[in-house]
């Protein structure tokens, strides 16, 4: 036997060209392969997509930031808008209150007695004032918020809006010193305007608010021993507290009549129509205070006048027969920066004779 039948493969292997000596392999389908192919794919599909709503987000958040920004700006300059408008008005307001009469304030605070201390408020027709009074001692605030009047009394002149006559209607009034004092009392309400309140206040012993019947009202008052300068409110009854009236066209008539009426009465006492003038609310700016006589017991009145001393009082004296009766109508009018006058009765009957 041969050897190439015995290597039959061998025999055939040798014919076969050169080419041939690799063996070809058939290409094979590994579906390990595909599935990482298929994450792959997945994988960055998903990661594009995130990116993709990532971006539009942002790209949402800025294209509203600047109308969130303007919103803002737009508030800011409201408020900025606002505050100069505020401004504005307290310069003018500031400006108004320059040219008219400043804030005073007055305090002699000494030993005051805090458990007697009385406080009042008063705001009307733009004043205000503020008073607080102890045993020893005062302290008042005043404030002009607004257009000041001027009144003229017996050729004496305050500055003010509510202005208290304290009038003296005592039997020793004559008929002289009755006509001029009506005549001038008449002739000062006619310069007012319905801007000015007024109150008025007559006294003799008791006191008592105009168009009051004065016996009427000397039923409600006492006095011991019948003296004529110690009226006291009788026990349980309150004196009534005086009303501003604005002087109006009708008012005024109102008040003239009442002051050629009321007849005069017994007595003399200063205390009772400040004590009436001082519960008022507001209280007076201006007091114009008028009498012929001397009382027993000035120096409380003096007193009380000096506890309200941011209360200007204006004093007449209207035919007071000497200087010591006098003095204590000085002395009222200078603690409050006010004016003095006396006429004698000589100089009274040259005017009632005009």
């Amino acid at each position: 036997m041969s050897d190439v039948e015995y290597y039959p493969e061998e025999g055939m292997e040798g014919e076969e060209s050169p080419s041939s000596g690799l063996p070809e392999r058939k290409p094979k389908f590994d579906k390990w392969m595909a599935i990482s192919w298929g994450i792959s794919l997945a994988s960055a599909g998903l990661i594009l997509a995130l990116a993709t709503v990532i971006v539009l987000f942002v790209k949402h958040e800025e294209e509203e930031a600047p109308g969130f920004e303007l919103a803002v700006d737009m508030q800011l300059d409201e408020e900025e808008i606002e505050k100069k408008v505020q401004q504005k008005k307290l310069e003018k307001s500031s400006s108004s209150a320059s040219s008219r009469s400043p804030i005073v304030a007055m305090t002699d605070l000494s030993d005051i007695d805090v458990s007697d201390m009385n406080f009042t408020v008063g705001l009307d027709k733009g004043v205000a004032d503020v008073g607080v009074t102890g045993t020893v001692g005062n302290m008042g605030l005043g404030l002009d918020i607004g257009a000041m009047n001027m009144a003229s009394f017996f050729g004496m002149k305050a500055k003010g809006n509510r202005f208290a006559f304290l009038i003296d209607y005592s039997a020793s009034m004559k008929a002289d010193q009755l006509k001029v004092m009506k005549r001038e009392l008449i002739k000062t309400l006619a310069t007012f305007n319905s801007n000015v309140q007024v109150s008025l206040i007559f006294f003799s012993g008791p006191s008592f608010i105009a168009g009051t019947d004065p016996k009427k009202a000397a039923t409600n008052w006492d006095s011991p021993g019948r003296d004529a300068h110690n009226f006291r409110p009788k026990k349980g009854w309150k004196p009534p507290v005086p009303k501003w009236l604005a002087c109006t066209k009708s008012t005024k008539s109102r008040l003239q009549k009442h002051i050629m009426e009321t007849p005069v009465s017994f007595g003399t006492d200063w205390r009772n129509p400040f004590n009436m003038a001082y519960t008022m609310n507001p209280r007076p700016q201006v007091i114009f205070f008028m009498t012929d006589g001397s009382t027993r017991n000035p120096h409380e009145t003096v007193e009380k006048v000096k506890k309200n001393r941011t209360i200007q009082v204006n004093s007449i004296a209207f035919g007071i027969p000497n200087e010591q009766a006098e003095a204590p109508m000085k002395e009222m009018a200078k603690a409050t920066k006010g004016t003095f006058k006396s006429y004698s009765k000589q100089q009274i009957t040259k005017m009632a004779a005009k």
